[in-house]
């Protein structure tokens, strides 16, 4: 879905400029600043306001999100005082179609990193996937720190909808080139703030060959960590090293989490150790 579709209009502007500003409170000042007379506002399906939008003097429909941050009283005193339509859309959908607007502008202004697929690591993949989940299809999972995708693809090969994300603009732009991540399924966030960007937890988190973790990176791999343990009870973590899987180890022991590391003898290189939370 295109945003443009949940106000039935051919094209919309969303004012916050990228997807990670959406929880940001200051951003209410930007919809502020829109002048015009015309206003939209958008509910899903329990009535609550995910949208609002101003028809500017040039035609053009700015609108601010709110699924993942509460208007300011300003906001809404000005779009009651305003003449407008409500427009309705299930909650979901436009989720989808917030993040497809970001993740089509992110695949125009973005160098595209080099194409990092070996077909060999999909095969190993597809066992760990298999080892977590079995054959289950019916669950919500992450793909943390998922670089170009290929942890999602295998996911979606399952049949799964892996909502995917990462830190790095060229990575995710080569997955989105490449069709292995879905625009409507992923997200260009710092991941030590995944909290902040979901409505609602997940039933599993999967991180694919996360990335090197030495003794200057260590703080900050710790938060992403918690933060993906705060939004599942089950995870399943590969890194290339044994030192890195029990430095991840230690840090789930610290926080009381229980916990499997084995060595994965597929894999020279990539997912050769794994950290399952069950």
């Amino acid at each position: 879905m295109h945003i443009g579709e949940c106000f039935e209009a051919d094209e919309v502007r969303l004012v916050e400029p990228f997807f990670s500003d959406l929880c940001y409170t200051e951003m209410d000042e930007l919809i502020l600043s829109i002048k015009g007379d015309m206003s939209r506002i958008l509910i899903d399906e329990n009535d609550e306001i995910i949208s609002f939008a101003v028809d500017s003097s040039d035609g053009t429909i700015h609108a601010s999100c709110f699924h993942l941050r509460t208007p300011s009283d300003a906001v809404i005193t000005r779009f009651e005082a305003m003449d407008g339509e409500v427009y309705q859309v299930p909650r979901a959908e436009f989720e989808d179609g917030v993040r497809k607007y970001y993740t089509e502008a992110l695949r125009i202004s973005s160098t595209v990193a080099p194409n990092d697929l070996n077909p060999e690591r999909l095969a190993i993949t597809r066992e760990l996937v298999h080892s977590a989940i079995d054959s289950a299809t019916d669950i919500t999972c992450l793909d943390c720190c998922c670089g170009t995708g290929i942890g999602t693809s295998v996911l979606v090969e399952h049949g799964l909808s892996p909502l995917s994300y990462d830190n790095d603009d060229s990575l995710l732009a080569r997955g989105l080139q490449e069709g292995r991540l879905n625009p409507e399924r992923t997200m260009w966030i710092d991941g030590r703030l995944l909290e902040q960007y979901l409505t609602e937890p997940v039933d599993f988190a999967f991180g694919f060959m996360l990335g090197e973790i030495q003794p200057f990176n260590q703080d900050i791999w710790a938060e992403i960590i918690n933060s993906i343990c705060t939004v599942s009870n089950q995870a399943l973590f590969t890194v290339g090293t044994e030192n890195e899987a029990q430095i991840i180890s230690g840090w789930l022991r610290d926080a009381g989490i229980g916990h499997e590391v084995y060595e994965n003898d597929r894999d020279p290189i990539y997912d050769r150790w794994v950290c399952s939370i069950a």
